[in-house]
């Protein structure tokens, strides 16, 4: 699905003759199950991600799979259309919503193709595996499975009170209530605001997933909603409630696949792929540009971190890295679309600004299509502002306009290690970040103007891109965060869809053939003697470091452009 701007017309012809070959191969010698075995699990991202030598070889076993890899495999057994179906183990899935919405589309589109689906659970499903599985034309289950389609829920774990036995305060300066990602260290319990969104968005999700089950499953939304109050369930109780078609050990499938007294085939997709007849590559001149951006937004360069820390997590989007790529795209004569998927709750404001910029210039020159993940809200949102088309999943936490500072102070902290700090200082404001001592009032309202300051500039930027009047932006931003589907209505996206539907519009903005594959091409920024962006680091001495730089961002502060809480449900 994605070539190296480098390939060139000779290479193309050697490939397609390999392809010939094996094609041929698999004709006479191989032929393909009725049934393709895929494994779901882990957290589905989106795309593969550059991996080390050294992790490679440590690596227990294969690594989970990415939707990009799903979309390829699904695209494989529909182009030889000799296998009738596949069937997908699902077990572990770890994903986000969007993410699971994007798998749902791809099964439904497979489907759509003559294709069939059973998704089999090997193990006990939690009602994200059920919302997934319910794109399936029939769904199965080992015997002492079990069904825990229990409901969803969002927690955020209040931490004053920890931080207050450990001597340790924080000063939150935000632009409205509704931009609480530091609420958490301030209170024990959610604002009135905070509240409210999170009951929005608890509600539009579990609606989404209602509807889900709905139309899968052919019960009403009463009844689904009964189903999920009298939860968990049982393999056998699940079956008589309607919500699996069938109850089987894995060696049963075949039977039950199968017609009559003929046992249906079933292979891995590792056995299956040999006798799979490959596509062949057709040149495009014009490319289309993917470039990533996956993470807390950061200074500096991408790099995922050994541990995860707050405000940051475990990936970061370095600007540097970010800007860089962008940039590559922008100079080779050959791409004449970029496609930028952004998944982010945000970070660092002048790092957001900065790669805010970078699509705001390119797309002057060239189409950039935004693609939002799991999260484009806060920081995530802002660097997408600009680009010349957005396309969001309906599952898609975005919007979070707003800004926020905080402040730390840990005098409880000295006091209890006995450090008695002294500083000398020239200038009124010399200490304005000393987590020593409690800011005063005139360093709070320095900290409130800049605050202000940047908003303002938050929301220019939103205007300008989206082509709004800063007074209707003013009602929907303030740190609110939306679902996808919100955001389309309130004019922050330009449509619901996947992957399909923004390399669709990339290529249509771009002036590249509709039918031509191939168009697509992964795009880094360039190589340096240090680990690839996104690339874990590959020793201890290399991990503490990576920890060390980012410890020493989080230390030097800064305004964040971030999402108030990720929504984890259960």
């Amino acid at each position: 699905m994605y070539y190296s701007l480098q390939m060139s017309p000779l290479t193309d012809a050697l490939v397609n003759l390999w392809r010939l070959l094996r094609n041929a191969r698999a004709r006479l010698l191989g032929r393909p199950p009725e049934y393709v075995w895929i494994e779901i699990q882990g957290p589905l991202a989106e795309f593969e991600t550059p991996v080390g030598f050294l992790r490679r070889r440590l690596s227990p076993g294969p690594s989970p799979p990415t939707l990009e890899r799903l979309r390829l495999w699904l695209d494989r057994i529909t182009a030889d259309g000799r296998p009738g179906g596949v069937v997908l183990r699902i077990k572990n899935l770890d994903a986000g919503w969007a993410a699971i919405e994007e798998l749902r589309r791809e099964i439904l589109a497979f489907r759509s193709r003559g294709g069939r689906v059973v998704a089999y659970f090997a193990d006990s499903a939690d009602i994200r595996s059920y919302y997934l599985a319910c794109a399936a034309d029939e769904i199965l289950a080992t015997p002492l499975a079990d069904l825990n389609v229990v409901g969803i829920r969002a927690r955020v774990d209040f931490l004053k009170e920890a931080l207050d036995n450990l001597g340790l305060e924080v000063e939150v300066v935000a632009v409205s209530p509704y931009k609480s990602a530091g609420e958490r260290f301030v209170s024990n319990e959610f604002s009135r605001e905070s509240r409210e969104q999170a009951e929005r968005l608890l509600d539009r999700r579990f609606e989404e997933v209602v509807d889900a089950i709905s139309e899968g499953r052919g019960l009403s939304r009463e009844g689904v909603r009964a189903r999920i109050d009298l939860a968990p369930y049982g393999a056998v109780e699940a079956l008589s409630q309607g919500l699996l078609d069938g109850v089987c050990y894995e060696d049963g499938l075949p039977g039950r696949l199968g017609s009559g007294e003929r046992r249906a085939t079933l292979a891995e997709w590792g056995q299956a792929q040999g006798s799979l007849r490959m596509p062949y590559r057709r040149r495009s001149r014009k490319k289309v540009a993917l470039v990533s951006l996956s993470g807390a937004i950061v200074r500096g360069r991408s790099r995922r971190l050994p541990v995860p820390l707050p405000f940051v997590g475990g990936e970061q989007a370095g600007s540097d890295s970010v800007v860089a790529a962008l940039r590559v795209a922008e100079k080779s004569r050959r791409i004449a679309a970029v496609l930028f998927y952004v998944d982010s709750p945000g970070g660092d404001a002048l790092a957001s600004d900065l790669i805010w910029r970078e699509v705001e210039r390119i797309s002057a020159k060239k189409p950039v299509v935004v693609l939002m993940g799991n999260a484009a809200a806060s920081g995530g949102y802002y660097v997408s502002a600009a680009a010349s088309h957005v396309v969001a999943r309906r599952g898609t936490l975005t919007g979070s306009i707003g800004v926020l500072a905080i402040r730390p102070i840990a005098l409880g902290l000295y006091e209890k290690l006995g450090i008695n700090p002294v500083a000398l200082e020239r200038g009124a404001r010399a200490g304005l970040l000393d987590p020593s001592r409690r800011p005063s009032p005139d360093e709070l309202r320095v900290i409130e103007g800049q605050i202000g300051r940047i908003y303002a500039e938050f929301k220019d930027r939103v205007a300008r891109g989206r082509r709004m009047e800063l007074l209707d932006l003013e009602g929907i931003a303030g740190g609110r965060v939306w679902t996808g589907i919100e955001a389309l209505d309130l004019g922050l996206v330009d449509e619901t869809g996947g992957f399909r539907e923004a390399l669709r519009k990339a290529r249509e903005l771009g002036g590249i053939e509709r039918d031509v594959p191939g168009v697509l091409t992964k795009v880094n920024p360039p190589r340096s003697g240090r680990p690839s962006p996104g690339e874990p680091a590959q020793s201890a001495v290399d991990a503490i470091g990576e920890m060390w730089l980012a410890l020493s961002e989080l230390r030097a502060g800064g305004f964040l452009a971030l999402a108030p809480y990720e929504i984890s449900e259960g």
